[in-house]
């Protein structure tokens, strides 16, 4: 009789909260959804993986080594505990492996370490196999199991391709899919400076006079200028300059007072940029400033990149993103592209066939939808997505007779349409006649068309890029651009070592 107790009272202690004994299968009962109950022991349940696997945390002895276990669900009733850590996380996309303290992923049908990536675990999302190997992904790194990374580019993302054995990497509106292989046989390779552009970095932030000022204010600027002197090259950089003061004084709702710089040169885009960089700091300290005190956050970061260059055209991405209080920043990106046989910035008016102006709308639309429905994961109909985004610029009630503070609770607050050339919303939806054509241009693979958050779709789905291939496009076009399909990005472009 004396044994027996002891067993039991072993069993207890093996059992309980303080170590729970890996493979030793307990009975629970799970209440209120995040609460897990194992034998008279609580647990919080932080995540569920799959149909069975629960990740559990004890609040009681979070101060232990192992307060995190890792719980397998069987049929029969029984909760099995297959590892315990100070911190377990999920990793997306599979149900076989989690990350372990932020360090080590782990394989739980083997029940051993994986490997230990250069990056940090947590947050690491499962690509696939390929020879033996696994690949993951946190959001600036690619990781075989073995060891090998990649870095991204600082503009770049990877998305899950549908096809297995590839993976798609994201640049703006450029994409490319990798397989596997390729990806881990590539080596690095030189590229050779582009002598046409000069890479300017300069940061406009206002410096505190004194130990009492509290302040994170000012723009700074990461921009390719062109050194040249041909029509191309002062156009883009006059466009540039007025962006960088649209953008850059948007925040003291003074753009439209401010002449643009002087851009004639590159010399003189320098000069005007440092002006630019005085003249905000003056009039900031003239809004905000409170006797010899400024305390005040509003920041606008912009970069400009030379994506392509060829005889007929060269187009460039811009990115900006400003901030003036609130839960995020207001980001915007788009390309603009320069004709140099026209002399022109190409838009719909001087590209797209009167004609076939229908014919294109359609193809943008049709573009837009296969991104919408990768976003949210299902196939949507056509009327379902077109009623959707033609009306999501709609104030949600009938705004008419409302004075312009309670008008501006029910509409979008974010300054995308006029960053896109909108007018501004309208109680009226679109419809496929009339649904605007933003931000059109040039790239390798096609026209891409951009809108931004808030215009079609909400914030959290980011930027919409619509690119219409040259085998659509060509039809509606006055003039064929596919020439230069060559010059589409290569690996290099989206990782780096």
């Amino acid at each position: 009789m004396k044994k027996l107790l002891f067993i039991i009272l072993m069993l207890a202690v093996l059992t309980g909260c303080h170590g729970l004994r890996m493979g030793v299968g307990l009975k629970g009962k799970v209440i209120e959804e995040d609460t897990l109950v194992l034998d008279g022991d609580t647990f919080t349940i932080q995540e569920r993986i799959g149909d069975s696997l629960f990740i559990v945390w004890n609040y009681e002895h979070s101060d232990e080594k192992t307060p995190c276990y890792l719980l397998k669900y069987e049929r029969n009733g029984f909760y099995y505990p297959q590892i315990g850590a100070s911190d377990i996380t999920s990793i997306d996309n599979t149900t076989e492996y989690v990350c372990i303290d932020e360090k080590d992923v782990y394989d739980i049908k083997n029940k051993k370490v994986l490997f230990a990536p250069s990056c940090n675990a947590s947050g690491l999302c499962y690509l696939g196999e390929w020879n033996d190997l696994f690949l993951f992904a946190s959001s600036d790194t690619l990781c075989f199991s073995d060891g090998k990374c990649f870095g991204l580019q600082d503009d770049v993302y990877c998305q899950i391709s549908r096809k297995k054995g590839l993976l798609t990497l994201v640049a703006g509106a450029q994409t490319i899919e990798v397989p596997f292989g390729d990806l881990y046989h590539s080596r690095k390779i030189a590229e050779s400076k582009d002598i046409s552009v000069e890479r300017t970095i300069k940061d406009y932030h206002i410096k505190p006079r004194n130990k009492y000022e509290s302040m994170d204010a000012g723009f700074t600027v990461d921009l390719e200028i062109p050194k040249g002197n041909t029509g191309a090259d002062r156009s883009i950089r006059e466009w540039m300059m007025t962006a960088v003061r649209d953008d850059a004084f948007f925040q003291l709702e003074s753009s439209k007072d401010i002449s643009v710089g002087k851009c004639t040169s590159l010399r003189d885009m320098l000069h005007s940029l440092d002006d630019y960089g005085v003249l905000w700091e003056k009039l900031c300290r003239a809004e905000y400033q409170i006797e010899d005190t400024l305390e005040v956050r509003m920041t606008c970061d912009i970069k400009v990149k030379k994506v392509v260059d060829c005889q007929d055209y060269t187009t460039y991405y811009y990115r900006a993103s400003l901030y003036n209080g609130g839960f995020h920043d207001l980001p915007r990106e788009n390309y603009i592209t320069y004709d140099k046989k026209k002399g022109v910035f190409v838009d719909v008016g001087n590209t797209v066939k009167p004609a076939m102006l229908q014919r294109f709308r359609h193809l943008v639309l049709e573009s837009l939808k296969k991104e919408y429905d990768f976003n949210y994961e299902r196939e949507s109909s056509w009327e379902y997505f077109t009623n959707s985004i033609f009306s999501f610029h709609c104030p949600m009630v009938d705004t008419s007779g409302m004075d312009e503070v309670m008008q501006s609770f029910l509409v979008h607050n974010y300054s995308c349409d006029e960053w896109a050339g909108w007018t501004g919303y309208t109680e009226k939806a679109f419809t496929e006649k009339d649904f605007p054509l933003t931000h059109f241009a040039v790239l390798p693979e096609g026209i891409v068309l951009t809108y931004h958050p808030y215009q079609i779709d909400c914030f959290a789905a980011g930027e919409y890029h619509a690119v219409i291939p040259f085998k659509d496009a060509n039809k509606c076009l006055v003039y064929d651009y596919s020439q230069y399909e060559d010059l589409k990005p290569k690996l290099q472009r989206f990782i780096k070592w």
